[in-house]
This record gives structure tokens, sequence and C-alpha cells, in this order.
């Protein structure tokens, strides 16, 4: 009730300083924190009762192939796409936790029997990932569910990734991590706009944020781990430049926002800057790292936060185990990286306190 009232409260101050032309729902408002309230639970109670879904569904799988389902390509397709719509309209007609949990699993399950369906009636492989990539971005249109809509961006994702890896269009994963940078750098620097834009975004804006920093995970992953896709090391310099240019302009929106203004501060701050992201030129997934700990920095994303801070300590070892250069070498390189990062972030955290005390 206390949580209700400072609602109440933050929505009269608002319309105080906005004045006459502020509007709003409240009902609405105060009915939705309430469904919110009564679906609220904890993160390993939601993963737990995903995981009992998932396993329930498994076991009536498991005594669908005994009955002869594997057998009968038409039964897999009408099984698959029966699971699909089945968990689309359970969605969009309840909104309680548990419904959630077994709607996921059949969803989940449902692209599976689809695919293996297809792949069973000799269709290409190319025709099924991009059957299987409409069928989420229909899902997302129909139902704003967060987690379906959270595979479902991760479905679309992974189907542009199988479509360059299956026709052998190694070189093209660099045009996957660009438009993803750039599309979730879209999403983060303009979230107000996208979320009162439309009734639907504001659903689908969480899930597509978060499907999108795992989707530039995997492509990271794909051109920072040597040897899981055969491309040119020379060209990874691609990716780089993209990564760079978008550092750089964050760290411009940044001293913008905390006005260091004076010339020594930037020049400094833009050299460091430079050294760092220069140092990465062949490494595009550590400076992707530092895109999305960037991101997620400037819009105060937690969530994002930590996977840009796990994913960085994980790209550099991976850099600096693969490096062809001697432990010393190694070593070296490694001493110098921390200096240059303890002194960016000694200069910026000395000038963002004298900003302050000004």
């Amino acid at each position: 009730m206390d949580k209700l009232t400072n609602k109440k409260a933050l929505l009269d101050s608002i319309g105080l300083s906005e004045g006459a032309k502020f509007e709003c729902d409240e009902k609405a408002i105060f009915e939705e924190y309430n469904t919110q309230g009564e679906n609220k639970s904890s993160l390993a109670i939601k993963i737990l009762s995903i995981f009992g879904g998932f396993l329930a569904t498994l076991t009536f799988i498991v005594f669908l192939a005994i009955a002869g389902l594997y057998s009968s390509e038409s039964g897999l397709l009408i099984f698959g796409a029966s699971f699909i719509i089945s968990a689309i309209w359970l969605n969009k007609v309840y909104n309680k936790l548990i419904i959630d949990t077994f709607s996921v699993s059949i969803y989940v399950i449902g692209f599976a029997l689809l695919a293996f369906g297809l792949s069973e009636m000799s269709v290409d492989e190319n025709i099924i990932a991009i059957l299987i990539s409409l069928i989420a971005l229909c899902s997302l249109i129909i139902t704003q569910n967060f987690i379906l809509s959270f595979i479902s961006v991760l479905a679309i994702s992974g189907s542009f990734l199988f479509l360059i890896i299956s026709n052998n269009s190694y070189d093209l994963i660099h045009l996957y991590v660009t438009i993803n940078t750039l599309v979730l750098t879209y999403l983060f620097l303009n979230e107000a706009k996208i979320i009162s834009s439309n009734k639907i975004l504001p659903q689908l804006y969480n899930p597509i944020r978060i499907g999108l920093v795992i989707s530039l995970l995997f492509g990271l992953i794909s051109v920072g781990k040597r040897h899981l896709i055969p491309i040119s090391p020379n060209d990874l310099w691609l990716s780089s430049i993209v990564m760079i240019l978008v550092i750089m302009y964050l760290v411009y929106t940044i001293l913008k926002i905390n006005e260091i203004n004076t010339t020594k501060s930037k020049v400094m701050i833009y050299t460091l800057s430079s050294l760092i992201l220069v140092s990465t030129i062949f490494s595009p997934s550590i400076s992707g790292s530092i895109v999305i700990i960037l991101l997620s920095f400037l819009v105060n994303y937690k969530t994002g936060l930590a996977i840009g801070i796990i994913s960085i300590i994980y790209f550099i070892s991976q850099y600096y185990y693969d490096l062809n250069f001697t432990l010393l070498t190694k070593s070296i390189i490694l001493f110098v990286s921390g200096i240059i990062f303890l002194l960016f972030y000694l200069f910026t955290t000395k000038n963002l306190s004298t900003n302050d005390k000004i």
C-alpha cells in the first residue's frame, strides 16, 4: 500500500510540474502495477518453474516419440505448429507466471519440432531458417510477453547466424556484428523516444534490449574465438572500426552529459581512449564489450553492465591466450594495458569530482 501511495504522490508531483497538459491513466497504471506484483517472484523461482515446465513438456514429447510421431513428417509439422500457436495464444490470453513457464517450454519445443519436420521433408536449410525467423517476428508483434519476446529475438538472430554459417559466407559475420551494434546503440540512446512512440513498444523494449545484447555477444564470440569460424584474422579490423567509432561517439556523449568542457580534459580523455582502442583493433570482441559497458553505464542498465564486464574479462583472457608471443611479452602487454586503464579511471574520476565541486 505504501508503494501505491508513493506512486500516486509521484504522479501528482509530475502533474503539478507539467501543468494542465499532463495526462495519464492512473487506473491502468495501478492495475498494471498490481498485476506485476501478483506475478512477481525471484529469479530462482522463475528458472525452476521454466525448467519444470520444460521437463513436463519434454516428457510429453517422449510419449509422442514412443507413439511414432518422429516417423511422420506431417505429424512433426502439425505438433510443432500447434505448440507455437498454443504458446502465443496462452500468453495473449493469460498473464500468470505458471502459464508463462509452460508456454515458453512448448514454444521452444514447437520450433524444434517444426525445424526437424521440415528437415525430414528435405526442405532447404535456408528456407527453414527464414521461416523460423518470420514466425519469431510475428510472435513479437502478436504477444508482448517478456520471456517469449526474448526467445523470439534470439531465434531471429540465431537464424541469421545459421544462414551465414550454412552458406559458408563467414565474412558476413562482420556485417552481422556491425548491424547488431548500430541497432543496439540506437535502442539504448533513444529509449524514451522508442517507448513513447507506440503502445506495444514499452512491453517489447526490455526483452528486445537484452535479446540484442546476447545476440551481439554471439557475434563477438564468433569473431573473438580463434578457429571457431574460419574468418581471416587480417579482416578483424572491419568489425573493430565500427566499434571504435561507436565508442568514441559514446565517450563524446558521456563528456557532454558530465559537462566536461575544458580542452585539456577532452584532449586527455580522447587520447587515452584512442590508445586503448588502437590496442583492440584486431580484437573486436573486446571493443564490443566496451560498447556494451558504456551503453549500459549511460542508461544505468545494471544487467547489461554486468554482462559487459563479464564478457570483457573473458575476451581479454581469450585474446591474451591466443597471442603468438612469449609469456614475458604477454605480461608486458597486460601490464601496460592495465596502467592505461588505471590512468583513464583516475583521470576521469578526478575531473568528475572537480566538476561536482564547481
